[in-house]
């Protein structure tokens, strides 16, 4: 298998499974550094979500490009799309949970929501939810009717 044989929609959820995978060894350490240096030996709440959003973003990014393969509307509209738009808010969710993290002043940013924290539920449906709910009824009709 060569890069080249690889489908649009399958190398960017790699890219994006790459950063993820980046983000969670960093954030992994951070953790670990974080625990050390705490009296309770915990990090602090957002450090710890960081880390197991980067470590649950890489393999669900790489299934829905996965899935992207069975996409069977590639003439009418390509699955890549799909997978930059999710890929770009997983990485949005992810650097906000980073920020919150390195401010360390808030432990649950619904507890008193800004804007942005109401807001950031509707964003991840419309850029993570929804592409992914697309492309998995796409491989769905795809591999059931061998569509391609």
């Amino acid at each position: 298998m060569t890069v080249d044989s690889l489908s649009d929609a399958l190398r960017m959820a790699l890219f994006f499974s790459t950063l993820y995978f980046i983000a969670a060894l960093l954030t992994g350490v951070w953790k670990w550094r974080s625990m050390l240096r705490a009296d309770n030996g915990q990090a602090h709440t957002y450090i710890d979500i960081a880390h197991h959003a980067a470590l649950h973003y890489g393999p669900f990014i790489v299934l829905a490009g996965v899935l992207a393969t069975f996409w069977p509307y590639g003439e009418l509209f390509p699955a890549w799309p799909l997978i930059a738009i999710m890929g770009g808010t997983m990485i949005a969710s992810l650097s906000r949970y980073i920020a919150l993290g390195f401010r360390g002043a808030i432990s649950n940013q619904l507890h008193r929501p800004t804007a942005a924290a109401k807001s950031g539920l509707v964003f991840f449906f419309f850029g993570s939810v929804l592409p992914g709910l697309t492309i998995a009824v796409g491989a769905i009709v795809g591999l059931t009717y061998n569509i391609r």
